[in-house]
């Protein structure tokens, strides 16, 4: 049997020739576009046998979209290989996006190995932009869903690869692309103990093995770069989270009251996203009352409310895997103690304080010193133990670089808190901000935090 990375080279030549049919679609020196090819009149089954469906992974965008994001992603390192592997996961909240953001395929095992010193016509593994899916399993089909077969046309065009090919093929093409293409390149982020490793980094590892010499080109965060600059469409999701969010708080703040369960106004709260159209949760809704509003991640919702507490409600949905992230803090009663409209204040004050410090060319960390420094002077430092901020997107806590000056379009929580055991409750008020060349635009102002609309609000609920 010939191995297909191992003919001779006229029929290489050959074959490569044999695959510029009409469903490849590209211009000089550009990875092909699939398009929808002719269907041959004995392609349809018979009467009676089965129709294969050719169904498989599709993007929310739009297959263009994505293509432009590998190409950008590309155009960062110039040589080498880089692969990009399937790490999505839910367990708390949504993480490893990265191959979905250049794919928009979430189909689990699958793989993305972009060679921009690739021929601009595929061969086999050889290409540009090549997708390994994972092998079918019949039997495993009949309890997950049909998938297609290889080649598929059809899901060619769906996905806007013309390279697809299995998992299997994916340790020889790393091997080739340590020989033909300048050695491996690292696109992802480094992760320390105790996080798994990267799993490009161990197919590298494991390529390395099998070569002698092959280098690995470090490009760590560069697919983050990418992700922290939000498009239009990806902003058009997001504003539509915050949407489905707010239909959630509006929920809880009715559900709020002594004698309550706090599970109880959790069901409220993600019943109402689910009505308002979102699928799924941005992450593990927080629910928390009277001392249990100490704790920064409570999961147990388990307490009874009591009159005169707080109840904290960080709680967001998502719109197609994209997050929002918002807290607000209400009295369980309907009005805030003096003591708490003391902290609620602070904490309010030094939120505002943060947005105003927010803008393109400035640091997380200058927008976490303006909300320390008002609580600080309040007179409540040891009490704030947490960071202001973080990057929200695919994954409400987003990939981006830290220490680097924010860019415009950039989309960051800000989140001061004050928790007091001592006293009993705690107080955070987190809300999305734009990044925009002169300031920060506040995307989920319409979530009502004013403490006197808060309460208003209430009063009229109950």
């Amino acid at each position: 049997m010939l191995h297909p990375l191992r003919f001779a080279a006229p029929v290489r030549l050959a074959l490569a020739c044999a695959l510029l049919s009409s469903h490849l679609s590209f211009a000089a020196d550009e990875a092909p576009v699939p398009r929808p090819a002719p269907v041959g009149p004995l392609a349809s089954p018979l009467p009676g046998m089965p129709e294969r469906p050719a169904v498989g992974p599709r993007g929310t965008l739009g297959a263009d979209v994505y293509r432009k994001r590998r190409q950008a992603l590309m155009a960062t390192f110039k040589t080498g290989a880089a692969l990009v592997v399937n790490e999505m996961s839910f367990d708390g909240l949504r993480e490893g996006m990265d191959f979905y953001y250049l794919t928009g395929i979430d189909e689990a095992g699958a793989a993305l190995l972009l060679e921009p010193t690739a021929p601009a016509t595929p061969f086999y593994t050889w290409a540009r932009e090549a997708l390994f899916l994972s092998s079918l399993d019949v039997e495993g089909e009949r309890v997950h869903g049909a998938r297609a077969q290889l080649p598929s046309n059809a899901l060619e065009v769906a996905t806007g690869f013309a390279a697809l090919n299995r998992s299997r093929w994916l340790p020889p093409a790393l091997v080739e692309a340590c020989v033909h293409r300048g050695g491996l390149t690292f696109v992802g982020q480094y992760r320390a103990e105790p996080a798994p490793r990267p799993k490009a980094m161990d197919a590298y590892a494991r390529a390395q093995e099998r070569t002698y010499g092959c280098k690995v080109n470090d490009f760590n965060g560069a697919i983050a770069r990418l992700r922290e600059v939000k498009e239009p469409a990806e902003l058009a999701l997001m504003r539509q989270a915050i949407v489905y969010t707010g239909a959630g708080h509006a929920a809880g703040l009715k559900a709020v009251h002594a004698g309550a369960h706090e599970y109880e106004v959790k069901d409220a709260v993600e019943a109402a996203f689910k009505h308002a159209g979102s699928r799924h949760l941005a992450y593990e809704s927080i629910v928390g009352s009277g001392s249990d509003s100490t704790f920064l991640h409570y999961g147990k919702d388990d307490r009874v409310m009591k009159a005169g507490e707080l109840i904290l409600l960080d709680v967001a949905a998502e719109a197609e895997y994209y997050a929002a992230d918002v807290t607000r803090t209400l009295p369980v009663s309907g009005k805030f103690t003096a003591e708490q409209r003391t902290i609620y204040d602070i904490v309010l004050k030094a939120q505002a304080a943060g947005i105003a410090a927010a803008r393109a060319g400035v640091r997380v960390a200058d927008i976490d010193a303006a909300t320390r420094r008002v609580i600080q002077e309040a007179g409540y430092y040891d009490y704030y133990v947490h960071g202001c901020c973080h990057f929200v997107g695919l994954e409400v806590h987003d990939p981006g670089d830290y220490d680097a000056p924010l860019p415009a379009g950039a989309v960051i929580t800000v989140e001061p808190g004050i928790y007091l055991p001592q006293r009993g409750f705690g107080v955070r008020i987190e809300d999305e901000i734009l990044i925009t060349p002169t300031g920060a635009e506040l995307l989920t102002g319409a979530i009502p935090k004013d403490p006197a609309e808060l309460e208003r609000l209430m009063a009229a609920g109950h």
